[in-house]
């Protein structure tokens, strides 16, 4: 005779905690989000200095 058997639980741990870590980057994500901070996204380069006029 063929019955299934029920699901073990081993896969809802796994779960409930990677569904846990996206909230938690979520809500980082979201927290610090509403800065306004202008020099936070500032890249300084470098400027080529150019040898000679001839260019």
């Amino acid at each position: 005779m063929i019955y299934s058997e029920e699901k073990s639980r081993g896969l809802a741990v796994p779960l409930i905690a990677i569904l846990l870590a996206i909230a938690g980057i979520l809500a980082v994500l979201v927290a610090t989000g509403g800065r306004h901070d202008s020099a936070a996204g500032r890249v300084w380069v470098p400027q080529v200095q150019q040898q000679g006029s001839g260019q």
